[in-house]
């Protein structure tokens, strides 16, 4: 499996593609071209013209959960593209907000115009759903362990009331090649642990080998940790329980996360980067 940064919040120095507070993965795997996210806008675009990536060729995209910044690109990609199916959570028109930071609640979620114009192209996912015989997508129900603690200001607008958000719209996708999981997340809301062990209790005869994504340690109003240290310490040492051998992590995480988990887990940990190109 081959996975390309295609946009996220940094790159390395000296390069000159797009950045944005956002994650779009581009991944090849099994003879497909799939997409996992796109970011916050057409910022992609460039990124790929500039990887070489032909965004008409794309196979699949899969949206991890209706929030801008991993679907602000979809409109720009379906008119590029005219033959790539989009998986989606049946949630994913739900209405989403950001509060507590401007005056007025922040729409953060999807153009809502997408699901009329382009209903024809669109996959919704109930609960789960298995795209092939080695791509799945799961909601996430168990929410045990860990959640990110700025979850607390996101909303949704259900029949124009204001509920804080239970991300009923995100879903965790797993590949499998040569009879291990890779678990792709966008955000994890959800929570990172409970995205694994759903993956882990729905398929439990292929062991997880991956994790890409972001975990939303940030504090996305002032680009500082948002959680307090010894609970990212203790997610690390949770999250090498699970059997984890490989994670790519970056976006939400952010920079002081990624450290604080790295200290745990060692080479098992790796940065994303819009650019980089890795291996699993």
């Amino acid at each position: 499996m081959k996975i390309t940064t295609l946009i996220e919040n940094t790159k390395p120095e000296g390069t000159s593609f797009a950045i944005g507070h956002g994650l779009g993965l581009y991944v090849e795997t099994n003879g497909l071209k799939l997409l996992f996210d796109n970011g916050p806008d057409d910022s992609f675009v460039q990124n790929a013209s500039l990887l070489g990536i032909d965004l008409a060729e794309v196979d699949l995209y899969v949206l991890s959960h209706a929030h801008y910044d991993h679907g602000g690109g979809l409109r720009t990609f379906l008119s590029m593209n005219d033959k790539a199916t989009v998986w989606l959570s049946e949630f994913a028109s739900d209405q989403c907000y950001s509060v507590g930071r401007t005056p007025e609640p922040r729409y953060i979620g999807i153009d809502p115009k997408l699901f009329e114009e382009y209903g024809e192209r669109l996959c919704f996912v109930t609960n789960e759903a298995s795209i092939n015989d080695s791509i799945c997508l799961f909601s996430v129900h168990d929410f045990n362990t860990f959640r990110p603690r700025f979850n607390s200001l996101l909303y949704t607008k259900r029949s124009g009331e204001m509920t804080r958000d239970d991300f009923r719209h995100e879903l965790v996708m797993a590949i499998t090649e040569n009879g291990q999981n890779t678990i792709f997340t966008g955000c994890a809301h959800s929570g990172i642990l409970n995205m694994v062990r759903t993956v882990q209790e729905k398929m439990p005869d292929t062991p997880v080998h991956a994790v890409v994504g972001g975990f939303h340690l940030l504090n996305t109003a002032t680009k500082a940790l948002g959680e307090a240290p010894e609970t990212v310490r203790k997610l690390a040492e949770e999250l090498e329980k699970t059997g984890v051998d490989k994670i790519l992590t970056g976006h939400c995480t952010g920079t002081e996360g990624f450290e604080l988990l790295r200290a745990v887990l060692g080479d098992k940990i790796e940065a994303l980067s819009t650019g980089k190109v890795f291996e699993i």
